[in-house]
């Protein structure tokens, strides 16, 4: 099985010929690789055309291996590959690319390497020489290691929460280190409005998208193989780009220049998810979209502009199922409380209510609603008599027994409801729940 430099090998075969593998710590790290299991390996030098893909796990890497080897998509899908292993030099005319920071191979290079950019995140990745990089080295994430024996030579040289090391380093435009000392102005800022960590404009102004002001967001560039760098000339972006890179994550809208930031393109990422909403322009922001998202999803009421939010709005959003706390206090009532605890995704959650709502009527509600988990505690601190809220919601019909037997089942529960429905109007639905409950009425009997 083989094309070009690269082949597949079994493992079994990777320890009989290359032994040495065998004593690097990451080699088979949580011990369940199989022999049977395989490794992508070169034996010589590796001069390859375009981007190189580490995430050989992941579907479209996974196709674009079957075009490398030259073998059927489903050969790929049925065998399991753990490593890369090239046992030579390894020169990329684009990038070398490892974008999921969760996981990754085992990646070994016995020599140095020339790309574009290397982007490292869950792979374990050990090289045995230098690394020259026309535009950038990143490793982020703390899942993935990264070991360079050699000289790391690239402009940009950025390590964001990562296990990576190295001989020596040269970086003539900028280096970030999050464990090591960091020059003062290469220091990120924390954007209290947003929560992001915001990069240095000594970065920010080497960038060819002046937009870009996460490392996130400049990983998201190298994980799709772009020139970054303004020095470079990287070619000009148009809107067809902009359009497939807002298909591809709505996140992107964000990164789209002002005269490319169509109406058209504003509504593509809003069709995706609401939390698309704070990227859009203000200009383009209207009642009747805010209006639009939150029919959808109650949940987007978190992303609306404080000058759209109505009491209509607000209960619109809690039709649609939404959390309390994401709609502002001053259009509370009991009416919009419930309707957001019978409307919800989730458990209600009474501790959500401000104390001057908590009446006993709304906890009868709440009660009959969902599991009442927090009942105990609401009672105590508004200082209602929680039995007396569960016999009024037994008192509502015997389906609410389960919730009450379920959850609250006591001497004092099981003795009133049996005064209100073992009869002979109630005869076989109070037996089934006698039956379904049997248990703890045997232990109230002990």
């Amino acid at each position: 099985m083989q094309t070009s430099n690269f082949k597949l090998i079994t493992i079994a075969e990777i320890k009989t010929k290359y032994p040495f593998l065998t004593e690097d710590e990451k080699f088979d790290y949580f011990e369940d690789w199989e022999n049977e299991d395989f490794f992508l390996i070169a034996d010589e030098d590796v001069n390859f055309d375009g981007n190189f893909y580490l995430d050989l796990y992941e579907e479209k890497e996974k196709k674009w291996l079957a075009n490398l080897l030259n073998l059927p998509a489903k050969k790929i899908e049925e065998i399991r590959i753990e490593g890369i292993f090239i046992d030579g030099n390894f020169s990329v005319g684009g990038s070398i690319i490892n974008a999921e920071g969760d996981y990754g191979p085992y990646v070994f290079i016995n020599g140095n390497v020339n790309c574009q950019s290397l982007l490292l995140g869950g792979a374990n990745v050990e090289i045995k020489g230098k690394i020259t990089a026309k535009e950038a080295v990143m490793a982020y994430y703390n899942h993935g290691s990264f070991n360079c024996t050699g000289l790391i030579e690239a402009p940009v040289f950025i390590v964001t929460d990562h296990n990576t090391t190295f001989e020596e380093r040269k970086n003539e435009l900028f280096y970030y280190n999050d464990r090591d000392e960091i020059d003062p102005k290469n220091e990120c800022e924390y954007d209290d409005e947003t929560g992001d960590e915001i990069m240095s404009n000594e970065l920010r102004k080497l960038l060819d998208n002046p937009l870009i002001e996460t490392f996130e967001e400049l990983e998201r560039d190298l994980a799709i193989g772009e020139l970054v760098l303004k020095q470079n000339n990287p070619p000009v972006k148009t809107y067809e780009y902009w359009h497939n890179r807002v298909s591809e994550n709505y996140r992107n809208l964000k990164l789209v220049p002002k005269e490319f930031k169509t109406e058209e393109l504003c509504n593509l990422a809003l069709s995706k998810t609401f939390h698309a909403l704070p990227f859009i322009d203000q200009d383009l922001i209207r009642y009747e979209l805010c209006e639009r998202l939150v029919s959808k999803d109650g949940f987007a009421i978190q992303v609306i502009p404080d000058e759209f939010i109505t009491k209509e709005l607000s209960f619109k959003a809690a039709e649609n199922g939404t959390m309390l706390r994401l709609i502002p206090e001053e259009y509370y009532s009991e009416e919009l409380i419930l309707l957001v605890f019978k409307n919800g995704r989730h458990e209600p959650d009474i501790n959500d209510v401000p104390s001057k709502f908590i009446t006993k009527s709304l906890l009868e509600d709440y009660v009959k609603i969902g599991k009442g988990l927090w009942l105990d505690k609401a009672c105590k601190a508004s200082g209602i008599d929680k039995l007396e809220v569960l016999k009024q919601a037994i008192d509502f019909g015997i389906e609410y027994l389960d919730t009450i037997f379920g959850n609250h089942f006591s001497q004092e529960t099981a003795d009133y409801a049996a005064s209100v429905y073992d009869n002979e109007t109630h005869k076989e639905e109070w037996a089934k729940y006698v039956q379904k409950y049997k248990n703890k009425f045997e232990r109230l009997e002990k």
